[in-house]
């Protein structure tokens, strides 16, 4: 009550000028999402009302034009209770082909049905398809953004077409399925692809044919896979899946997932009827690689605030959340330096290397112990030619006025978190951008360096680079920045290229470290949060790519040595990748990365017990990349 009333108050020091609206209400949690005008985060009048009555806000990408009249205020969930079973599985992801054969029922009169119940479209332009009256799809009346389609729908919607209605409009009538149509005439344009991020990690995770069943068992790869369907709990389950819009997939930093990705979860739970649903499990299979690395992301914070609230009692459904380890382990994207006693220098400093023609904005964060930082403590990116240096303004500036060039790169404010201090550092593309009118100077490829000096005795200091190289099925031309540590190439890099062990060269001694690049998202320790990291079969060694751990410095909240487990994500050095379904009915392609053992073990929590794992690590080392072990394929 607490927390609605301050809502309510929060709500009315806004005034109806700004357009805020909350997201729907599940639980007394303390963390909601908020849509507002570009003025109720720019406009000076609004900071004294955001520090009363908020502790942590986060931006993410809009949902809505800017221009649009208010919304209306905080809405109550929608209870989609129809066709609800015991079981509820949830996908958030990119494609969702509810029409494939691995996804279908026969009815008793023989025409084909979906197991999805519910797809919600978060694409803020995404308009139902209207025929003979009817409407395939509605704007959630909870969420007001997006399009949703039911399979069941309400008595209370005649004039809407369900999912089963409309894979039967475009069905002949010995029940062929056309889905191409089927696709196309809803403007499902990731379905319009052979393959897609979503129909692959749904597919491991619900579809018909299980992993297990495609590569063959484990312990013995003479013997051929035995394409045998499933029996588990999941090869039958329902489904709901949540259509990420094209805006966010485009943006491969994952920091817009913070409110898409709840929201999606409570979408998902609005399917969940109190005492027939007993357990809903979510499928992630995205993260930034960004964040404070220590269990206390904001995403983190409030998707254990929704397993603490959907904790299987009093007639609750129980959530289960998995996500995957990351697939950074190689990607020179994490930088740990400790200053151990007054005798070591107070400063250090590396290499951000930033290639040309990229076509997105570049940053990285640096973290460090709030309790370390001191007046002398300062962060600097220098451009490749040498000038100018960029260090954080002295107050927060102005908005610029209107045609003002911004200049290429720089260095924010710091922002306290808890005990954590961080900076951000931001380069733009260095490619020169089509629009002439943007104003925004082209910034330099090459060498940025980045130094910081002031550092505390006992001070920890990491840095991460954000993601930038485009997502599965994206065409941006964006390109991977990372760091490099120019002493070590310098010094160390000749003698550690002859040390070769368990399929990786030596790094001892350089500020790049590969341990600590587990999901942003995943370094908190909860028990209804699972973590996949991925390994290979031929070899039983953890997959090249696959993030590990640790999490950051302990705070107080227990956080992960590495992932839980790790499953096969690779069969071998030469052929990588899993497989799982495409686009349509009938294709497979192989699927590398993390994001395809997150739903194996998904369909194991789906279906406990886990199996136990097999070859379990004997030092803090394997720990880190393999967890408990290696887990069999579902």
């Amino acid at each position: 009550m607490e927390f609605a009333r301050r809502i309510a108050r929060f709500d009315a020091a806004l005034g109806p000028e700004f357009g805020d609206a909350f997201g729907p209400h599940v639980g007394p949690t303390r963390y909601a999402t908020v849509r507002a005008s570009k003025r109720a985060v720019i406009e000076s009048d609004t900071v004294p009302i955001w520090n009363e009555f908020v502790s942590r806000v986060e931006l993410s990408l809009p949902v809505k034009p800017s221009s649009l009249p208010g919304f209306t205020k905080e809405t109550v969930i929608t209870p989609r209770f129809e066709g609800a079973k015991e079981l509820l599985i949830g996908v958030l992801d990119d494609g969702c082909p509810f029409a494939a054969a691995q996804f279908l029922t026969t009815s008793t009169s023989g025409h084909p049905g979906t197991r999805v119940r519910g797809i919600w479209d978060q694409n803020k332009n995404k308009k139902p398809v209207t025929i003979g009256g009817s409407d395939f799809g509605r704007e959630p009346p909870d969420f007001l953004f997006g399009v949703e389609y039911l399979r069941d729908l309400p008595a209370t919607a005649p004039a809407q077409i369900g999912i089963n209605e409309w894979i039967n409009m475009h069905s002949t009538p010995s029940h062929v399925i056309d889905e191409d149509g089927c696709y196309a005439d809803a403007g499902f344009a990731t379905l319009a692809r052979r393959v897609s991020h979503g129909a692959h990690v749904m597919d491991v995770l619900a579809g018909r044919t299980p992993t297990s069943s495609r590569v063959g068992p484990p312990s013995e790869r003479r013997d051929p896979p035995s394409w045998k369907p499933g029996v588990d709990r999941a090869s039958s389950a329902d489904v709901v899946f949540v259509q990420f819009s094209d805006e966010c997939i485009r943006d491969a930093t994952g920091v817009w997932l913070k409110d898409y990705a709840v929201q999606g979860i409570q979408y998902m739970l609005s399917f969940a009827k109190p005492g027939v649903t007993k357990k809903v499990i979510v499928n992630l299979s995205y993260g930034p690689t960004t964040g404070p690395h220590d269990g206390t992301a904001l995403l983190e914070e409030a998707l254990n605030a929704l397993i603490t609230q959907f904790d299987g009692t009093q007639g609750k459904p129980r959530l289960e959340i998995v996500l995957p380890a990351g697939n950074t382990y190689f990607s020179e994207g994490h930088v740990g330096f400790t200053r151990r006693t007054a005798a070591d220098p107070d400063s250090v400093e590396w290499i951000w290397r930033l290639p040309p023609d990229n076509s997105v904005l570049c940053f990285a964060e640096v973290w460090m112990e709030t309790a370390a930082v001191g007046p002398a403590t300062t962060v600097t990116l220098t451009p490749p030619s040498g000038s100018p240096a960029y260090v954080p303004p002295p107050a927060p500036p102005s908005p610029p006025p209107l045609g003002t060039v911004l200049p290429p790169a720089g260095v924010d404010l710091p922002v306290v978190r808890g005990g954590n201090t961080m900076w951000r550092l931001q380069v733009e593309p260095t490619i020169v951008p089509p629009n002439p009118t943007a104003n925004i100077e082209t910034a330099q490829h090459g060498d940025w360096k980045i130094k910081i000096t002031g550092i505390g005795v006992n001070a920890h200091v990491h840095a991460y680079v954000a993601r930038s190289d485009p997502n599965m099925g994206v065409r941006t031309r964006a390109k991977l920045s990372y760091f490099v540590d120019q002493q070590w190439e310098q010094h160390h890099s000749a003698d550690a290229s002859c040390k070769y062990a368990a399929g990786e060269f030596d790094k001892t001694k350089s500020l790049i470290d590969r341990f600590g690049s587990i999901n942003g998202i995943a370094t908190g320790r909860r028990a209804r949060i699972h973590v996949a990291g991925g390994f290979v079969i031929a070899n039983q060694r953890k997959s090249p790519y696959s993030s590990a751990g640790p999490a950051r410095n302990p705070p107080p909240p227990p956080v992960r040595v590495g992932p839980d487990v790790v499953l096969p994500c690779d069969e071998s050095y030469a052929l990588g990748g899993i497989r799982g379904g495409g686009n349509r009915s009938g294709a497979v392609f192989r699927l590398t990365g993390t994001s395809a053992a997150a739903p194996q073990l998904a369909r194991h929590v789906a279906d406990p017990p886990i199996p136990p794992a097999r070859y379990p690590p004997t030092t803090l080392k394997e720990k880190r990349k393999r967890g408990r072990g290696n887990v069999d394929p579902p």
